[in-house]
């Protein structure tokens, strides 16, 4: 009797193992910072910021294995980086972390954000992936156009056009007004508010937004399927008044103020 209770015992202790260890990660409320512990705060932090690093060597690295073609260099380059660089590089890097932080919370709360798997749909995923990207790009190309008038130029967006030929992939890619960068990282959620879709869509379209963003401020000659090129951005910051999309030039072709790369450059780099 006693070896048959033992058994039952040890088997419960198992069962509820399980158990025990899912209360223990759900203790984390990731929706709720005014629950965290100071550790977990850190820990958030840590995590961010270590995802966006392991994000920006994957960028930097992953290409080089397939040899493209690289871009030539059609402006001058910024080969030092200025203290008043790495300040915004870093301060940046940072608000992800709270970025982050408010669009998984908005996830949570919202009523037209999908969790569950049963509710995967081609809807909330292809379709609003798709939308995503295009509802982005409007408001971004609206906002990065009035960037470039004249009277506000200087004051925000004149600091990330001092680098007229990208090649550091993500560190060139943040490395733009703090301002600037707070704005467009929102619009990423303007666009989860107005685009209802599954976490997994909001979460991959953040995530390759940032892996997009990071290529466009590289020398490697990547497009996918015509739709995403780095020859686009390359030639914004050539051509300044120009391809002012980030992600898609959808708006810019709408507008009248996409241009192309000039294929003779292209022919050029390729015959290296």
């Amino acid at each position: 009797e006693r070896d048959r209770r033992m058994g039952e015992s040890v088997s419960l202790l198992d069962l509820l193992k399980p158990v025990a260890l899912a209360s223990s990660l759900a203790a984390f409320k990731f929706w709720d910072a005014s629950t965290w512990s100071p550790l977990e705060y850190l820990s958030w932090c840590t995590v961010i910021l270590l995802g966006l690093e392991i994000l920006a060597w994957l960028v930097s690295n992953v290409p080089k294995l397939f040899g493209p073609v690289i871009l030539p260099k059609r402006g001058s380059h910024l080969d030092v980086l200025t203290t008043k660089d790495i300040a915004f590089i870093c301060w940046n890097k940072f608000t992800t972390t709270v970025f982050t932080y408010h669009a998984l919370r908005y996830c949570w709360y919202s009523n037209t954000i999908k969790w569950g798997m049963d509710e995967l749909t081609i809807l909330n995923t292809v379709v609003a992936f798709g939308g995503l990207f295009a509802v982005y790009d409007f408001f971004y190309h609206l906002f990065h156009r009035a960037l470039h008038l004249r009277s506000v130029y200087k004051y925000v967006h004149k600091h990330h056009h001092n680098q007229h030929a990208p090649s550091r992939g993500n560190a060139d890619a943040v490395n733009v007004h703090p301002f600037e960068f707070i704005c467009g990282e929102y619009c990423h959620l303007l666009a989860i508010f107005l685009v209802p879709c599954h976490v997994i869509t909001a979460a991959a379209f953040v995530v390759l937004g940032g892996v997009m963003a990071s290529l466009n401020h590289t020398r490697f000659n990547l497009s996918v399927l015509g739709l995403f090129d780095v020859k686009y951005h390359d030639q914004h910051h050539v051509v300044p008044t120009v391809n002012y999309g980030q992600y898609v030039m959808l708006w810019d072709h709408l507008f009248g103020t996409y241009q192309e790369y000039p294929h003779e450059k292209l022919a050029a780099a390729k015959a290296r």
